[in-house]
C-alpha cells in the first residue's frame, strides 16, 4: 500500500474513532442529564414533604397555643387539681321562743315537730335538672336541696347560704400533694317565726280528726298559730307524696277557698251603716223567707224550726245571725257597694303572708256575665249578703277581716317574728264600730247562737257561720253527693272582748253547724291560750 493510501486509511480511522467517541460522549451526556434531573426531583419532593410536615407542625402548635389553650390548660390542671364543694349549712327555722322547727343534722333536714308545723314550715327536696345553676348569687348543683313549700320555699334565699370549696393538688395516684386554697362559704341565716310552738301544738290537738283550719293572729297581724288538716310529716315526705287519697299538701288556711257563710255578715253590716241604709235603730221584720218568683230565700231559724224572730235591729241580727235582716240590707245598699265593702275588708286579695296564698273571689255582675253569660239578679245579691253564692274566701282572710271589724284597721298578715307591722285605717265611725262589736258580743252570750261560749270568761266577740256548698269537696274536686255533705262550719272570735289581743278563726270543712262543731274547737284553743298567758 502506497503512502497516499495509508494517509487516506488513517484519516477514516480517525473519523470513525471520533464518531464513536462522539456517540459515546452523547450517550454519556444524556445519562448524566437524566440522573441530574432525578436528583433535583427527589430533592424537591423531599423539600415539599418537609414543608408540608413543617406547616402541619406549625398549624398544630398554633391550634394548641391559641385556639385550644384554655381547654388544654384546664385539662392539664384537672390532672393535678381537684375542687371539692363545701355545701353551706342551711339556716334553722325557729319559733318565737327559739325552739327549733327545722335544722340540718348529718346532711339531712330534720323537722322536730313533724306534722304539727308541716303546713307552715314546709319541706325540702333535691333540685331538678331545670333548677341547676345560679339564682341571685345562690347556686345549685346536682344532689343539692331546695325548699318546696311553706317557709322553706318562701325564705329559700335566706336559708340557703353560700357554698364554699377547697382546691387540692393531687398526684397521679389521687393522693393529696397540698391544699392550694379554701373558702369556707357562708351558713344560711336562721328564720324566726311569730308562731309559738306551744300554741301551735294545742291548736293541732284541738282540731283532732277534723279536716280544716285554725288560725290565730294578734292585733298587729302577726300569725301566732296556723294549723291545717289533714297534713303530712316532712320527715317522711316520700310516704305522703305517694299517697294521693287526701290533699296532704294543700295549706287550706292560705290556699283553700270556701264560701264563708255568716262570718261575712259583719261586712254587710258595715256596708249598711256606711251607706246610711241602716243605723242602730233600724228595724227589719223577720218574715222567715223571701220569695221572688219561683225562687225562695229563707232564714235558717225558720227553715230548721219553723220560727221567726219578729222585728230585728242590727245587734240582734248579728247575735241571731238573721238571714232576712241581711238580705234586706244587701238589697238596700246594692251589689256595687257590697262588693266595694268586701274588698275594703281584704276579701278578693292576698293578706300579705310570706307563704303562698290564694286571693279568693268576690263576684260581681261583670264577673258573672263573663263567666256564665247571664245577668246579675237580686237573688245573687241576697246570697252575697250572707256570705254564700260564688263568694270564695280563705280562712286567713276571714281572720284578717274579723280583726278589721273589731279594730277598724286592716293589717297585712305576717308569719315572721321581726317583720314590720303594716296596718291601714278603715275609717270606721266609732259608734258604728261599737255597734258591730256589741252584736258580736251578743252572739257569744246567752241568747246568741254560739252557745259553747255562753259561760266563757272573760267574754269574747264572735260570729259563727254555717256555709252551704256544692256536693264536691273544694279541696279535692270530688266527694259525695250534695245530700250527703254537711255544710262548712265556721267561727271567728276576738279575745278578750273588752280589749282584744288576738283573733282566732276555726274552719271545719263539711263539718256541720258552726256553733256545734267549730265553736267547741275554738273554746278549747282559747282555754289553752289563757293557760299560757
Amino acid at each position: 500500500m502506497n503512502h497516499s493510501e495509508n494517509e487516506y486509511l488513517g484519516e477514516w480511522q480517525e473519523r470513525i474513532v471520533a464518531a464513536t467517541q462522539a456517540k459515546r460522549s452523547g450517550f454519556m451526556a444524556t445519562s448524566a442529564e437524566k440522573e441530574s434531573l432525578l436528583t433535583r426531583l427527589r430533592v424537591r419532593i423531599l423539600w415539599s414533604a418537609m414543608i408540608v410536615l413543617l406547616a402541619g407542625i406549625l398549624a398544630k402548635v398554633l391550634s394548641l397555643q391559641v385556639f385550644e389553650a384554655g381547654q388544654k390548660l384546664l385539662l392539664s390542671q384537672n390532672n393535678h387539681i381537684e375542687q371539692i364543694r363545701i355545701v353551706a349549712e342551711r339556716g334553722k327555722i325557729l319559733d318565737r321562743r327559739g325552739s327549733v322547727l327545722a335544722q340540718d343534722v348529718d346532711d339531712k333536714r330534720v323537722y322536730p315537730e313533724g306534722k304539727i308545723f308541716a303546713s307552715v314550715v314546709g319541706y325540702t327536696s333535691q333540685v331538678t335538672e331545670e333548677e341547676l345553676g345560679c339564682i341571685k348569687g345562690v347556686c345549685y348543683n346536682p344532689g343539692m336541696r331546695i325548699g318546696r313549700s311553706g317557709v322553706e320555699r318562701a325564705m329559700e334565699m335566706e336559708l340557703k347560704g353560700k357554698d364554699g370549696g377547697i382546691i387540692e393538688e393531687v398526684d397521679v395516684g389521687g393522693s393529696l400533694v397540698r391544699e392550694r386554697g379554701r373558702n369556707e362559704g357562708e351558713r344560711g341565716a336562721d328564720v324566726e317565726l311569730a308562731i309559738d310552738a306551744r300554741v301551735q301544738k294545742l291548736m293541732y290537738e284541738a282540731m283532732g280528726e277534723n279536716e280544716g283550719v285554725a288560725v290565730l293572729i294578734d292585733v298587729q297581724g302577726k300569725v301566732l298559730g296556723l294549723v291545717t288538716t289533714p297534713t303530712y310529716d316532712p320527715n317522711e315526705i316520700t310516704k305522703y307524696l305517694e299517697d294521693t287519697s287526701k290533699p296532704y299538701f294543700l295549706n287550706k288556711a292560705t290556699s283553700g277557698v270556701y264560701p264563708p257563710g255568716s262570718v261575712f255578715k259583719m261586712v254587710t253590716a258595715y256596708a249598711g251603716l256606711d251607706s246610711g241604709v241602716i243605723d242602730a235603730t233600724t228595724m227589719i221584720e223577720d218574715t222567715g223567707e223571701i220569695k221572688i218568683g219561683e225562687y225562695r230565700y229563707g232564714n235558717w231559724y225558720f227553715d230548721q224550726y219553723g220560727r221567726k224572730e219578729g222585728e230585728v235591729e242590727l245587734t240582734k241580727a248579728l247575735a241571731r245571725s238573721n238571714d232576712i235582716y241581711f238580705y234586706k240590707v244587701g238589697e238596700g245598699v246594692g251589689i256595687n257597694r257590697l262588693v266595694t265593702e268586701a274588698k275594703k275588708f281584704g276579701y278578693g286579695a292576698k293578706t300579705g303572708l310570706e307563704i303562698p296564698e290564694n286571693a279568693g273571689l268576690v263576684p260581681d255582675p261583670l264577673w258573672k256575665e263573663r263567666r256564665t253569660g247571664e245577668k246579675w239578679f237580686l237573688g245573687n245579691t241576697y246570697h252575697l249578703s250572707i256570705g254564700q253564692g260564688d263568694l270564695l274566701v280563705t280562712p286567713v282572710q276571714v281572720a284578717r277581716a274579723t280583726l278589721g271589724a273589731i279594730s277598724g284597721r286592716l293589717c297585712k298578715l305576717s308569719i315572721l317574728k321581726n317583720s314590720r307591722a303594716e296596718c291601714s285605717d278603715l275609717n270606721l265611725k266609732t259608734d258604728e264600730l261599737n255597734l258591730v262589736r256589741e252584736g258580736m258580743r251578743k252572739a257569744c252570750a246567752t241568747g246568741g247562737v254560739a252557745f259553747p261560749f255562753f259561760d266563757f270568761a272573760p267574754y269574747v266577740l264572735c260570729k259563727t257561720g254555717t256555709a252551704q256548698h256544692a256536693g264536691q269537696n273544694p279541696s279535692t274536686g270530688s266527694g259525695p253527693s250534695e245530700s250527703e255533705v254537711l255544710p262548712h262550719a265556721w267561727i271567728t272570735v276576738a279575745y278578750p272582748g273588752e280589749n282584744p289581743e288576738v283573733v282566732l278563726t276555726v274552719f271545719v270543712e263539711a263539718g256541720g253547724e258552726g256553733s256545734k262543731v267549730a265553736a267547741p274547737i275554738a273554746r278549747e284553743i282559747l282555754e289553752g291560750w289563757k293557760s299560757l298567758n
